[in-house]
Formats: C-alpha cells, sequence, structure tokens
C-alpha cells in the first residue's frame, strides 16, 4: 500500500516561497509547516511529505526574518 503525502506539507512549501519576496506569507508558511510536521510526526510513518514541510517552515521563516530587516531598515533610514 503506497503511503499518503500529507497536503499540508505542500501548502507549507509554496506559502513558504511565496514568503521570500512577499514577507506577508512568512507567519502562514510557518503556521503550515509546524502543523503539517506535527501530523507527519504523529502519524507512524503514515504520512510523507517530511521534507517539503521542513523546507516550507525554513523558507517561512527566512522569509519573515528578510520582512522585519527590511522594515528595520526602511525605518532606520527614513
Amino acid at each position: 500500500m503506497p503511503l499518503a503525502r500529507d497536503r499540508g506539507a505542500a501548502r507549507a512549501l509554496i506559502l513558504g516561497l511565496l514568503s521570500l519576496p512577499f514577507g506577508v506569507f512568512a507567519p502562514f508558511a510557518i503556521w503550515a509547516g509546524t502543523r503539517s510536521l506535527g501530523r507527519i510526526r504523529r502519524s507512524n510513518g503514515e504520512l510523507t511529505g517530511g521534507a517539503n514541510a521542513l523546507l516550507g517552515l525554513i523558507a517561512g521563516i527566512a522569509g519573515a526574518a528578510f520582512l522585519i530587516l527590511g522594515i528595520t531598515y526602511w525605518w532606520l533610514t527614513s
């Protein structure tokens, strides 16, 4: 029987990638990645997609950092 892929993992990855140029997506990517990783860990090996969820989480954190740094830079220079 093939393993099922967690749909939240793909959602986290897409939101994480969108958060890099558009930081407003970062909190949603972090939330989706965290929830997806939790579901995958609790599934006892029945769900896959952990790499996508983790990449989405990391990209979401990076997007949030870029957003905060950009706002801080803008605030300091204006």
